[in-house]
């Protein structure tokens, strides 16, 4: 009897992994697929803020690829986080004389902060459109980008949308590791609960966050994340708790990313993402309980229990066949899902046959993440601390984050980028524009 009913708990873990065939194909029914539009059809302008820190090689396609979104973007900000590679001036002899150009320069990080979420609120602070577009340095506009995703936020009538890119892998480690570490992340963050407005459960990717101004203001800011191991969840968990309208979306035909170039920069980049995003340690424990049981099992359990029924024919015993048709079946269900998300993220897929090993290594990187969360150590990205906590915080008297900007608009120049408005930008998006449902 005990048999059987193990057998029937490992048959309901089968069905959840075919049922997220399911959830797979709900993506564009549901449109939670942004696509590109025409550079000249944006009906809003967007400031573009980059926090950079020694991002000297990385930096110039971004910035070209900003400079071809036309009018969709009205100004890009370029905060220089104490840089000593030259980063300003790459991104000066990028864009020459454009005038959308603004560097920042920040020499040093106020006791408390985190290096990222300082540096986005220091550039929304002298941001002067009426959106705000947080993008990383090693982003990569498509045509036409920028204004698919201000299109999309006005036609949902969105305060903040965080969205998924496609992914610019380049070497075997790439293909191998952070395809599989990123579908972990939705594993515990799906769309459907994080886009749900009762659902306490948030998410934002920092890579690309969009968000209406007047909304950033009034929640304070980046000041709920200043000293976090991420600023994105927290800063999307803080915005659902003001009221926001959030949204998370696939949009790799908006941009790509290329995050990290080498095994190392993989294994501690997505230690620090998993420590900061998973937050406690049970969930990576249970993380890594479900690839041993979930991927890796029938990944190598198919193969011989295949080599079982050819050396010794098929088992007598019905429980034994039941238990190796389960398992075959739980096989095809995890390539086929793994297939489908892969090519939905524009992943390359013939890594896959390698599967096995990226499940092992994966695994690796989760432990080194609950290492960290258990000894406290402090985690250091780019010689910087990342912040000590898991989870946002309050962001301080309501007052923040408008003494911030008031400091801002009262160096050179502040003010008056502040004020100054294009005769043509909108204070946001049309009111016909925003989604009649």
């Amino acid at each position: 009897m005990l048999s059987w009913i193990v057998t029937g708990g490992y048959a309901l873990v089968v069905a959840g992994w075919w049922l997220r065939h399911v959830l797979i194909s709900l993506v564009r029914p549901l449109d939670l697929y942004v696509e590109p539009a025409s550079t000249d059809s944006a009906p809003a302008r967007v400031s573009v803020i980059i926090p950079a820190r020694n991002e000297r090689d990385r930096i110039s396609d971004c910035l070209r690829s900003l400079r071809d979104q036309g009018g969709a973007v009205s100004e890009i900000i370029v905060v220089d986080d104490r840089s000593d590679d030259g980063t300003a001036e790459v991104a000066r002899n990028v864009l020459g004389d454009d005038p959308r150009l603004r560097i920042e320069r920040v020499d040093t990080l106020p006791a408390g902060w985190a290096g990222k979420a300082h540096a986005c609120m220091h550039g929304a602070a002298v941001a002067s459109a009426e959106w705000l577009l947080f993008a990383d340095a090693d982003c990569r506009f498509a045509p036409g980008g920028v204004a698919g995703a201000i299109g999309y936020a006005c036609r949902h009538d969105i305060d903040f949308l965080s969205l998924w890119l496609a992914a610019d892998h380049r070497t075997f480690w790439e293909h191998m590791l952070i395809p599989l570490c990123g579908a972990l992340i939705l594993y515990w963050y799906p769309p459907l609960r994080t886009n749900h407005p009762r659902s306490s459960l948030a998410f934002a990717n920092g890579q690309f966050i969009l968000v209406r101004r007047q909304a950033y203001e009034r929640m304070g800011g980046h000041a709920c994340a200043r000293n976090t191991v991420l600023e994105d969840i927290p800063l999307a968990t803080h915005a659902k708790q003001a009221g926001l309208r959030l949204r998370s979306a696939l949009g790799p035909g908006i941009a790509s990313v290329r995050m990290y170039r080498s095994f190392r920069e993989i294994w501690n980049g997505w230690a620090r993402i998993f420590a900061g995003a998973l937050q406690r340690r049970w969930k990576l424990l249970a993380s890594v309980v479900s690839l041993v049981g979930g991927s890796l099992l029938p990944s190598i359990g198919a193969p011989l229990a295949a080599l079982a029924v050819l050396a010794h024919g098929w088992p007598p015993a019905t429980l034994h066949a039941t238990l190796m048709v389960l398992l075959w079946t739980h096989c095809v269900a995890v390539y086929s899902v793994s297939y489908r998300l892969w090519g939905l993220c524009h992943c390359t897929r013939r890594h896959l046959l390698l599967y096995p090993v990226s499940v092992v290594l994966v695994i690796g990187i989760l432990l080194r993440a609950w290492w960290w969360l258990t000894t406290r150590q402090p985690i250091i990205w780019r010689g910087t601390p990342t912040g000590s906590r898991t989870r946002g915080q309050p962001p301080g008297p309501p007052a923040t984050f408008r003494n911030r900007a008031a400091a801002a608009g009262s160096a050179p120049g502040g003010a008056d980028r502040r004020n100054r408005r294009r005769p043509d930008e909108s204070s946001s998006c049309p009111t016909d524009a925003a989604d009649p449902r």
